[in-house]
C-alpha cells in the first residue's frame, strides 16, 4: 500500500512541553453554548526510530467536513473529522516529515502559520529539473491553468519521449512524476509530487527503512532543485 511522506523544514519546534505531555497546538476558544473549533494536539511517541536523530511525534488533527447526515434526531450538514498524522522530527537535518492522509497533512501545514509551538516551511520542487535527472519515467501528471481540463496523466514506458508528453508539457505544468529509484541494489517504485511529497509504492517492514529511502531520494534527486516556501 502506498505511503506518502511530505518533506517540510522546521524553523521552530518547542519540544520541551511536548516531551512531558500532549500539547494543544491551536488556542481558539468558543463560548459555552458552542462546540469547540477543530483542534490539533501533538504527542511524543514511544516508538524508537533508528535513523539519525529522528524522533516520532503523533499529531491528532481535526478539520471540518461538509456532509449531510443525522445523529439520532439531529440533522447536520457538517461535522468535525479527526485523523492521525505521523511526524518525524530531526534537529540535525532541520526536517519535519509528515505521513498521513493528504488533505489532513496539507490542512495541518496551512494552520501552522497561526501557531506558536511549531513553525515550518514547505518546499516546491522544480519538476523540469527533476525530469532531467531521471533516466526514464513511467507516469506523469500535468496540471493546466487554462481550458476545461484541469489535470491529465500519461502512463507507460519512456513516455517522456512521446508526442503526447511534449504536447502536454507545452500546455501545462508537471505536478507529479512516477519512476524507479535504485538504492542498495534494490529497485524502488517512487512517486514525487511538486509540493515535496515522496510516495513509496512498495511495502517496508520498518519506518526507519522508509525514512532512509525518503532521505536518499531527497539527497540524490531533490537537493538543489527546490525552494523553501512560507506556509
Amino acid at each position: 500500500m502506498p505511503k506518502s511522506f511530505k518533506i517540510t523544514y522546521i524553523d521552530k519546534f518547542d519540544v520541551t512541553n511536548i516531551q512531558q505531555q500532549p500539547v494543544l497546538l491551536n488556542s481558539q476558544y468558543t463560548t459555552d453554548d458552542k462546540p469547540p473549533y477543530p483542534q490539533s494536539k501533538i504527542y511524543k511517541s514511544r516508538d524508537r526510530i533508528s535513523k539519525d536523530d529522528f524522533e516520532k511525534y503523533l499529531i491528532e488533527h481535526e478539520m471540518e467536513e461538509n456532509a449531510f447526515g443525522r445523529f439520532n434526531e439531529e440533522v447536520f450538514n457538517k461535522f468535525i473529522r479527526k485523523e492521525y498524522i505521523h511526524s518525524f522530527y530531526s534537529n540535525s537535518h532541520q526536517l519535519f516529515i509528515l505521513n498521513g492522509k493528504k488533505k489532513f497533512v496539507l490542512d495541518f501545514c496551512k494552520k501552522t502559520k497561526d501557531w506558536n509551538y511549531i513553525v515550518i516551511k514547505t518546499i516546491q520542487i522544480d519538476m523540469g529539473s527533476l525530469l532531467e535527472k531521471l533516466p526514464h519515467v513511467k507516469g506523469v501528471w500535468f496540471s493546466f491553468k487554462n481550458g476545461l481540463i484541469r489535470a491529465s496523466a500519461l502512463m507507460g514506458a519512456n513516455i517522456e519521449s512521446t508526442n503526447d508528453f511534449k504536447n502536454y508539457n507545452t500546455l501545462g505544468e508537471i505536478s507529479t512524476l512516477s519512476f524507479h529509484f535504485e538504492y542498495n541494489n534494490i529497485t524502488h517504485p517512487i512517486m514525487l509530487v511538486n509540493d515535496g511529497t515522496v510516495v513509496l509504492q512498495s511495502n517496508y517492514t520498518e519506518i526507519s527503512q522508509e525514512l532512509d529511502l525518503v532521505l536518499e531520494v531527497k539527497k540524490q534527486l531533490l537537493d538543489g532543485i527546490f525552494q523553501k516556501v512560507e506556509v
